[in-house]
């Protein structure tokens, strides 16, 4: 691995220093979404690294799974079972803006790490905690992984069948739990910044996960006291399959339907009532796509295209992994970059959440090996060379 990301000074959050004490995912990219937009995020690992740089695919000794989570940040490694690394801890906490942590439930108690503990020397410190279900409640105390939270919100049986529940096969609600709880560290950056004082956070993977997926399928839940109402929506998801793949589309507007009717030779459809309204055509979508996909038999994914981007039609192309990445709108946005290493050699990485014309985000930036900070940290907090030598020696940092 290299030594971290290219710390200019210039992006947004420049003057933010975030101290990470995460582990998995969630926290993790909490603190590379903060690293990303200019904060300096320095990650506390044990001496023997953070679980997922052994996490495969694993090449040269660096985990695809560790640097997709932790580009741009700086890493000290330090044995907090120790006296002296919980000193240098507190020493870093003492001086951060906000400290970024997914331990398990009562972890930072009993450390002396909450957040009314550690606003004794630094007021305005924003404690962010991430945990799956929530620091109280009955499964406070459970282990609160994606595929868990998954089964709690009610997802699986749409994303499958009531008799077939399905999982999504991405940690999502994990992934969706770290932007939630940047987003909320941001907010409370700002309150600070406008005179307030710092504050907890608390995210669960739990709630994260739910206010991300449920709003479109609890419409029928939402006004209690409401008579239940004819469905609303079928499946809007659905596919045409051509000669040599598939394409994906949705008919709503009612331009969007006429000039599909036109553009397929179909124009009887606008006869047909079921299609007469936006709403019949949400409820009735998968026969409508059916009618557009008998026109389509024996066409290939290229000449279907060109129809629907001739007439401005909400279609796309059904990609795989590798096909996202030749796909040309994602090339000409810069999707994903790709730049050489010492480590690695050659190496692909997911493009920033946004491009900023006065802060751009530095996306070219392997992450940090393990402790490839420490005695530059320690020399910011003002421990002398003669002194983190001796830490080394007594396994206090490395």
């Amino acid at each position: 691995m290299t030594n971290g990301g290219n710390r200019s000074g210039k992006g947004a959050l420049a003057s933010i220093r975030v101290v990470e004490l995460g582990t998995m995912v969630a926290a993790p990219i909490c603190g590379q979404l903060l690293a990303d937009l200019g904060a300096d995020v320095i990650k506390i690992e044990p001496l023997g690294g953070e679980v997922m740089r052994v996490i495969p695919p694993v090449y040269k000794g660096v985990s695809a799974a560790f640097a997709q989570w932790n580009r741009n940040k700086r890493s000290i490694a330090l044995n907090l079972k120790s006296a002296e690394g919980m000193a240098v801890l507190r020493g870093l906490l003492a001086k951060a803006d906000i400290f970024l942590q997914n331990m398990r439930v009562g972890a930072v108690e009993e450390m002396g790490l909450d957040h009314d503990s550690l606003v004794v020397d630094n007021p305005g410190l924003i404690s962010v905690q991430i945990t799956g279900y929530g620091t109280e409640g009955p499964y406070r105390d459970q282990p609160g992984y994606d595929m868990m939270v998954q089964g709690l919100t009610g997802f699986m049986p749409i994303q499958g069948t009531p008799e077939k529940p399905r999982a999504i096969r991405s940690v999502q609600a994990d992934k969706v739990a770290g932007y939630s709880a940047a987003l909320a560290a941001l907010a409370a950056v700002i309150h600070r910044r406008a005179g307030g004082g710092g504050q907890k956070i608390d995210a669960t993977i739990l709630d994260s996960y739910a206010s991300f997926m449920l709003p479109d399928h609890i419409y029928t839940r939402s006004f209690v006291d409401a008579p239940p109402e004819a469905p609303f929506t079928a499946d809007i998801y659905n596919l045409i399959p051509l000669r040599d793949g598939k394409i994906i589309g949705y008919l709503l507007t009612q331009d969007q339907f006429e000039e599909a009717c036109r553009a397929f030779g179909r124009e009887d459809l606008m006869r047909d009532a079921r299609y007469s309204t936006p709403g019949g055509r949400n409820v009735h979508q998968p026969e409508l796509i059916g009618e557009i996909a008998a026109t389509c038999e024996g066409k290939t994914v290229a000449e279907v295209l060109a129809i629907t981007r001739a007439h401005r039609l909400p279609f796309a192309p059904v990609n795989d992994i590798d096909g996202y990445f030749d796909d040309p709108q994602v090339r000409h946005n810069g999707g994903f970059v790709e730049f050489e290493t010492e480590a690695v050699g050659p190496v692909r990485l997911l493009n920033g959440i946004a491009r900023l014309a006065e802060t751009p985000i530095n996306a070219c930036a392997l992450a940090p090996s393990l402790g490839a900070h420490t005695d530059a940290i320690l020399a910011e907090l003002g421990y002398p060379a003669g002194r983190i030598a001796e830490m080394r020696g007594s396994r206090s940092v490395g």
